[in-house]
Parts: structure tokens; C-alpha cells; sequence
């Protein structure tokens, strides 16, 4: 197989560089590139790019830096191609070719004209056959700091490039610009609208100074536990709003999130991350729950080297495990309960060497899947799904299939445990859309097998202000928890 890259040798970036590093490793194929003219790039945009990493004191994003054709160490040659690969969205071309876009532009302009306009970027991947164009696949990108460019603008790069190297691998495995598809969110992008670089870093940067300086006055809204009797039956989709939730109380020198509630051993359990603000690093806490809620303040039950979050607890043959995020330490790490739930002990590695958010284990068929928000090289983890599975508990753990399951800000990073729904299974989401955790929802479950995932989305929810954030839902010992983002010190919460 041999592939051509198309570059536009005035506007070459690192990211298209490791694309095509991604692409060949992908196929094993041997390459070449031909320059091509692309669209007029962004002005100012490079010098806006410069003052961020300046006025944040921040390295400049690697994957936006410019190189020559020559750092691609690839012939220049248009001859012979089995494949070919628009990096540049060019404007005088029409032979058949894979192309990549934001907005119908080029990626890192598309994502910084997304930024500007206050939305995530959607990245196109466009099969282009006889002159006809049709998408091949659709993801919907993560902005994890939207007062500046160059982070989402990286954000889309990573994801760019991990499409590339999905699609021309399925190539190389067989399959053809004609059938190819990738996992896409069936969402229309608003129309682009381009942006004015110089005008968004000045406002993003009095934004920032801003906010500074209101930090130094007011304490910021925290996440915050809430909690009430479980009336759903444990069955039935839940209802957020109508009834009202009771905070778990904090001291202000701390925060609590990620609520999971477990009945064991005849003791009703709320599990939470525990955030103290002295040092910065996540921890898991418990606290006892009776007829009337917590018997405590939650205390602290494991405490690691690196950021604990999101203690996901569970029954496996009558013994209580936990796989808490450490995502810190790039693992995912199975706990058991020595001395409920006061003691624990890390028994199992089960996936080594990946940077996994809240993993979400679920059985179905006989077998084992663990779902998870899984962070690409320069990418995000608040997008993408990916879905791994075992026989058995202890593993081995396999990915399902190649690629993530999804990426879609709006529904990919799980928000608790999986449930029944009359005959459907439901899978809580976050919502990052606008912000990290700002909302959440559940899906339907409609397919999970090793030749793909898909589910519908059977309502997402939205917190009412003055709460901002909503991002966890979990039931269990009858109860039901949720985390919100919250100023308020009201002990009762009603989103």
C-alpha cells in the first residue's frame, strides 16, 4: 500500500506530521507527499497563539507548531498512490482522497473559528469519490479551557489524528472509500462562522484577569454530594428535579463528588471522592448512611500516590470490590474491601499503561465490559468512549474493537453505574458540553458486541441555577446520590 499525503507547504503543522506518523503505523504502508495549495490561513492567528502561552505561562501547544515538508523526512511524489490523504483541504483537487475538516475548513482553523464562536469543534472525516463527498464519520470535540485557542485547537488535533489512523487501518484491513465509516455523532454542526483571533485573546484574557482577581475575594462554587430516599423502584428512569435532595454537609476545606452508594454486610454506605483544597489531591472517603441519611462526616478510607476520583464499588461472588479512577498513575486498578469500609487493598492491575476515566464496569452475556472516558495523545477525557472487555473479572481486558466506541462531549464520559430500565439497560453519561460535568443524561443501551456500540439517548438533563454543574447519577441501598456544582451553602438542593 502506498499512500500520498496532499500538504500546504505554507500552513504545515506538527499534528499533520504525527498524523501521518499515526497513518503508516496503522497500514505499514510506504508514503510520499505533494504540496497543494490550501485555504488562506487565519490571520493573526499564530501571533495570538504566541500571547497565550505568554500571558498564561503556558509551553506553546506542540501539535499547532509549524514545520517544514522537510521534517516529514517523506519524497516529494504524486505518482502510484493507493491512498490519498487531504492534510491540507485543498482548494484545486479533485481526485478520489480522504479529507479531514472543521467547519469545511482546515482542522486547527476550523477549531480556533469553533472556540471564537463559543462552541466545540466538530471534526469531519469526508470520504471524496468522483467528485462526491460523504461522511464517513463525525466526532464532537472537547474545549477543557475556553479562554484560549491553542487548547481546544490541540484538543482537535489529537482527535484528528486518532481518526486518521482508525480510518486508513480499515483501509488497509479492506475496506474502501466507498464503505468506510467511523463512529459519528448524528448531530449538524452550527454553520462556521470565522472568528477574530486578536479580538477573542484580548476578551479571553481580561476574562481570565477577572476571574483572577474575584478568586482572591469569593470563594468559587464547588461540587458539592446530594442525596434522597429512592423512590424509583430501582427500575425506572430517574427523575431529577420535583423532589428535593439534602447536601452532604462539607467544612469548606473541601470539596465531595463522584457519589456511589453500596448495601453490604447489613451497612448502607455513601463512597465519594474527597477533595481537600490543602492539597490539591483527590482521595476516597465513606460515610455510613442510616434511615435518615449520613451518621458523619465522610472519612477518609484510601489514600495513594497519585489523585483518587470516582470509587465505581460493586459485589462480585460475595466479596466488595472498587475500581477508583487512578488514571493519575495510568492504570486501572482493582480494590478489595479487607474490613468494610474502613479497609481496602489493591489486588489487581487490570489494564496497564492508559490514561482511563471513570471506569464503569457492566456484565452482559457472560462477559465482562468496562467503560471508560479514555484520553488520546494531546486529546481530551472528556469525549471519547472506549469499551473494553474479559471472560472474567481478573481479565485479560481486551478493547472491544479497534477506535473509540463514540466521541461526543455531550454523551461519551460515563456518570455512574448501569442500570436496568424495564428491558433496556441504561447508561448514565456526562455532559461536558459548555463546560466539564455541566450536565448529565442516560442512554438505551441498543448494541455492544465486538463489531461496534451503539445507543440512543433517552433524555439529558440540565441543573436549574443557581447550580451549575450536574454530572453523576448513582442508586443503590435506597438511595439515590448526584454531584452538583454549587455557591450555595443550603443543606437542601433542587436542581
Amino acid at each position: 500500500m502506498h499512500v500520498l499525503f496532499l500538504i500546504d507547504s505554507t500552513d504545515l503543522r506538527r499534528w499533520q506530521a504525527e498524523a501521518i506518523v499515526g497513518v503508516l503505523a496503522a497500514t505499514g504502508a510506504s508514503a510520499a507527499f505533494a504540496a497543494v495549495a490550501g485555504p488562506p490561513p487565519a490571520g493573526l492567528l499564530d501571533l495570538c497563539l504566541t500571547f497565550e502561552a505568554l500571558a498564561f505561562r503556558r509551553p506553546r501547544n506542540e501539535p499547532l507548531a509549524r514545520i517544514s515538508p522537510s521534517a516529514l523526512g517523506l519524497p516529494a511524489s504524486a505518482e502510484g498512490a493507493d491512498l490519498i490523504i487531504d492534510l491540507a483541504t485543498a482548494t484545486e483537487t479533485a481526485v478520489d482522497r480522504l479529507l479531514i475538516t472543521v467547519g469545511g475548513v482546515g482542522v486547527a482553523a476550523g477549531a480556533a473559528d469553533a472556540i471564537m464562536a463559543g462552541e466545540e469543534p466538530f471534526v469531519d472525516l469526508i470520504a471524496v469519490t468522483n467528485g462526491a463527498h460523504r461522511l464517513v464519520g463525525r466526532w464532537h470535540i472537547a474545549v477543557e479551557d475556553r479562554r484560549q485557542l491553542g487548547s481546544g485547537m490541540a484538543i482537535a488535533a489529537g482527535r484528528a489524528i486518532e481518526m486518521l489512523s482508525l480510518a486508513a487501518g480499515r483501509l488497509a484491513a479492506g475496506a474502501t472509500l466507498a464503505d468506510l465509516t467511523l463512529p459519528r455523532v448524528e448531530v449538524e454542526p452550527p454553520p462556521h462562522r470565522p472568528g477574530r483571533p486578536a479580538r477573542f485573546t484580548a476578551a479571553a484574557f481580561a476574562r481570565a484577569l477577572a476571574a483572577r482577581l474575584e478568586r482572591l475575594v469569593r470563594t468559587p462554587p464547588n461540587w458539592a454530594v446530594a442525596w434522597r430516599a429512592d423512590e424509583t423502584s430501582n427500575g425506572g428512569l430517574p427523575a431529577i428535579s420535583g423532589r428535593p435532595w439534602r447536601r452532604l454537609a462539607d467544612d469548606g476545606g473541601r470539596f465531595y463528588a463522584d457519589p456511589f452508594v453500596v448495601r453490604y454486610g447489613g451497612r448502607t454506605v455513601l463512597l465519594v471522592e474527597e477533595f481537600p483544597f490543602a492539597t490539591g489531591k483527590g482521595i476516597i472517603s465513606a460515610v455510613e448512611l442510616n434511615a435518615d441519611g449520613p451518621v458523619s462526616a465522610p472519612r477518609p478510607v484510601i489514600e495513594t500516590g497519585c489523585h483518587l476520583s470516582y470509587p465505581f464499588v460493586f459485589e462480585d461472588d460475595g466479596v466488595l470490590y472498587m475500581i477508583p479512577e487512578t488514571s493519575g498513575r495510568r492504570q486501572v486498578e482493582l480494590w478489595r474491601a479487607v474490613d468494610f469500609p474502613n479497609r481496602w487493598e489493591c489486588v489487581a492491575v487490570l489494564i496497564d499503561d492508559i490514561d482511563l476515566g471513570d471506569a464503569t464496569l457492566h456484565r452482559a452475556d457472560g462477559r465482562c465490559y468496562l467503560f471508560g472516558a479514555v484520553r488520546p495523545h494531546w486529546g481530551s477525557s472528556w469525549d471519547g468512549l472506549a469499551i473494553f472487555t474479559a471472560e472474567q473479572l481478573a481479565g485479560p481486558w481486551r478493547p472491544l474493537f479497534a477506535g473509540p466506541a463514540k466521541v461526543d462531549v455531550a454523551s461519551a464520559r460515563p456518570a455512574g453505574r448501569m442500570f436496568s430500565c424495564g428491558a433496556a439497560v441504561v447508561r448514565p453519561f456526562q455532559d461536558s458540553s459548555g463546560g466539564y460535568g455541566a450536565g448529565l443524561g442516560f442512554a438505551r443501551v441498543d448494541r455492544l458486541d465486538a463489531s461496534g456500540y451503539a445507543e440512543t439517548t433517552l433524555t439529558a438533563l440540565r441543573p436549574a441555577p443557581p447550580l451549575s454543574g450536574l454530572h453523576t447519577y448513582n442508586r443503590g441501598g435506597g438511595f439515590e446520590v448526584i454531584d452538583v456544582i454549587t455557591g450555595c451553602e443550603a443543606a437542601v438542593i433542587v436542581p
